[in-house]
């Protein structure tokens, strides 16, 4: 995984040096912001990357030698169909007019997210 950590911290790099130069030409709050937030997004997904590296085997991607053969394995477990992603979207959009309508509208689409997350992850387990 290589390839992959670098791509997005320099993805980061890219938002950080963006938005600074925005804010300078511009001085404009909002589009600063919005800059400025895809940077820890991106350098959230560069480390759990970059920490997945460290934690399992090279593959045959890292190689550059390597040959088509070579990655010709089991590619692990993908979850069937299932409903718990829209109970999560649900929820998500629940939470969002929560925000704007007050906190026990909120609140149930917290609960929507929670139930979501947990029996989506439930299901995969028994699964896999």
């Amino acid at each position: 995984m290589k390839v992959e950590w670098r791509l997005f911290a320099g993805a980061a790099v890219f938002y950080t040096v963006t938005a600074a130069i925005y804010w300078f030409v511009s001085y404009e709050q909002a589009g600063t912001a919005m800059l400025a937030a895809s940077v820890p997004a991106f350098a959230l997904v560069g480390l759990w990357l970059l920490f997945q590296g460290h934690r399992h085997r090279a593959r045959p991607e890292d190689d550059g030698d390597a040959s088509p053969a070579d990655a010709a394995e089991d590619l692990g477990y993908f979850p069937s169909s299932s409903a718990w992603p829209v109970v999560l979207s649900a929820g998500v959009v629940v939470l969002a007019n929560g925000f704007v309508f007050g906190p026990p509208i909120a609140v149930v689409g917290l609960l929507l997210m929670v139930a979501g997350v947990f029996g989506y992850a439930r299901e995969a387990d028994q699964k896999a």
